[in-house]
């Protein structure tokens, strides 16, 4: 005898064993036992919540010879043909592969009919959404005036997609994702049931993987079964699943924090070998890093933290070393490479250069120091906020400009610290750089360089000029990789590192047109007076 999946074999027979659904039982219940049956139902929810067992459910109900306080009573003639098939007045249509004007036509010439034995001849539709425009368009007649003898239960996993037309011509029912403390309860039963016993950590990680969806948890309990294993450990599913447990996780982004590139790489090659999935790989760790977030945010995060006690204090831990702008910022990196991995054929590099940017580009907390600066600066800002604008607000503007300058360029904010960057003034090799770049075959950055020319900004950044009429050339060369090339080349030349910033000709000092510079200075001294505050001017 073959073997019957377990989500068929514990598929619920009455509306008493449908999970988490009562808003909806309550109201078929009632209507099967007041006999006050509408014509069309639709059945709204995401996958694997009993939108298609209800509708089963339902269609035996309605036609049940006794039923039982709105149950089918599941042993007379009408239900034990409707469950075997025998009795054909209750059709199942797939609208997935049967969505075509003829296959809604077909049905439509058929409705006439009446039952052949049943009360009533049921139409359930699955993934009625799949409907083609001109199918919907054929079905919409139908459900606006059926036949009495005919009920249709529609079922799909996306309404939005469904006509206006037909929304409305329909009792909706929103099936809810499955809690996890009663996807566990229902796990744990048919586990005992089935002869197997199974620890409530490895019920709970099953109830988590299915998101919400029993059928899903149901089906990973059987994966899990099949290895032969009398009792289920947590690591066992860990193992059938292909995911990683919080450790593993949390060692992760210990060596991200930490900058380890070597320990991430590492653990990433453990990761590959040991055959687990990199997509869910990423998923969990933006789930932790979302727990992270919450800790950083919450004074009892165990609240709302569906993990165990050690995990949480460890979250708490790393929550102290990570601030939350970078968490979020995080967590929308992770997200991205999550959606893009599913169109990768090299997942390993995706995953490896990603955690590396991560890693390096991140703020750890020996760089307390600029954290503090940071902080300072701000309340700096608010205080002139709420106070109106004076003529301070240039000082603290340029110590901002400064502080953002040296994160920019991980520059160490101390004071006293002594610059020993050489001059650029007087650059004269921009002749040079073109050569270069023209030797080494990029002639369309060569080109698009050739009526430029280059100004020192600072110390540390070199403007590239672009005429006007020439927006084109700079859209060009801004790009990451084109401006790599042109600054690795211009350090070359001058011997010391430099960054690059492509800038208008109408950008330049020489060509804005401003009031004269001692004009400037009177109107400060004038407002300033009248404020009575103290002015500070900073000649650049």
């Amino acid at each position: 005898m073959s073997h019957l999946a377990l989500y068929r074999k514990w598929r619920p027979m009455v509306f008493e064993d449908v999970v988490e659904q009562e808003h909806v039982i309550k109201t078929l219940t009632n209507s099967v036992m007041s006999e006050r049956v509408a014509h069309a139902y639709l059945f709204c929810g995401t996958r694997g919540t009993g939108k298609t067992t209800t509708a089963k459910i339902f269609s035996r109900a309605v036609n049940c010879i006794n039923p039982v306080n709105g149950d089918p009573c599941n042993k007379c003639e009408i239900c034990i043909g409707i469950l075997s098939g025998s009795i054909l007045d209750v059709i199942e249509i797939d609208a997935a592969s049967n969505n075509s004007v003829d296959n809604v036509r077909d049905l439509r010439d058929e409705v006439i009919y009446t039952p052949s034995k049943a009360k009533y001849r049921v139409y359930i539709i699955d993934e009625v959404h799949m409907l083609s425009t001109g199918a919907f368009n054929a079905l919409l007649k139908t459900l606006e005036e059926p036949p009495s003898h005919v009920i249709f239960i529609l079922a799909t996993t996306e309404p939005h997609k469904l006509p206006a037309t037909i929304l409305s011509r329909c009792q909706r029912f929103d099936f809810r994702r499955i809690p996890i403390e009663s996807t566990v309860k229902r796990i744990e039963y048919i586990a005992k049931e089935s002869g197997i016993q199974i620890q409530k950590e490895a019920s709970k990680l099953i109830a988590k993987l299915s998101d919400g969806a029993l059928r899903d948890a149901i089906s990973i309990l059987d994966q899990c079964i099949s290895t032969g294993s009398k009792e289920l450990t947590f690591e066992e599913v860990l193992s059938v699943s292909g995911i990683v447990n919080d450790t593993f996780v949390g060692e992760m982004i210990e060596a991200i924090v930490s900058k380890q590139t070597d320990k991430i790489l590492n653990l990433i090659e453990n990761l590959v070998m040991d055959g687990k999935s990199i997509g869910q790989f990423v998923s969990d760790l933006v789930h932790y890093y979302r727990n992270i977030l919450i800790c950083c945010k919450m004074t009892n995060p165990e609240d709302i933290i569906d993990a165990s006690l050690e995990s949480i204090q460890k979250m708490k831990e790393l929550s102290k070393n990570i601030q939350t702008f970078e968490a979020i910022s995080i967590i929308k990196e992770l997200s991205s490479l999550e959606a893009s991995l599913k169109w990768s054929a090299q997942p390993r590099i995706m995953l490896e250069t990603t955690l590396i940017k991560i890693s390096e580009s991140s703020l750890n907390i020996e760089d307390g120091f600029v954290l503090d600066r940071i902080k300072v600066l701000e309340k700096k800002v608010n205080d002139i906020l709420s106070k109106g604008i004076s003529i301070k607000t240039v000082e603290t503007v340029q110590n901002i400009t400064r502080t953002e300058n040296a994160l920019n360029n991980k520059e160490d904010l101390q004071p006293d610290k002594k610059k020993t960057a050489k001059s650029v003034k007087g650059l004269e090799v921009w002749e040079d750089v073109l050569k270069e770049l023209k030797d080494n075959g990029r002639m369309v950055l060569y080109t698009n360089l050739l009526d430029t020319k280059i100004i020192e900004i600072d110390h540390r950044f070199v403007g590239v000029v672009f005429g006007e009429g020439n927006s084109f050339g700079k859209m060009y060369v801004s790009k990451p990789e084109n401006l790599e090339a042109v600054e690795t080349c211009l350090c070359k030349c001058i011997g010391k590192e430099i960054k690059i910033k492509c800038i208008d000709e109408t950008d330049t000092v020489g060509s804005q047109k401003s009031e004269p510079k001692d004009q400037l200075i009177e109107k400060a001294k004038d407002i300033a007076q009248k404020l009575d505050v103290e002015l500070n001017v900073i000649d650049e």
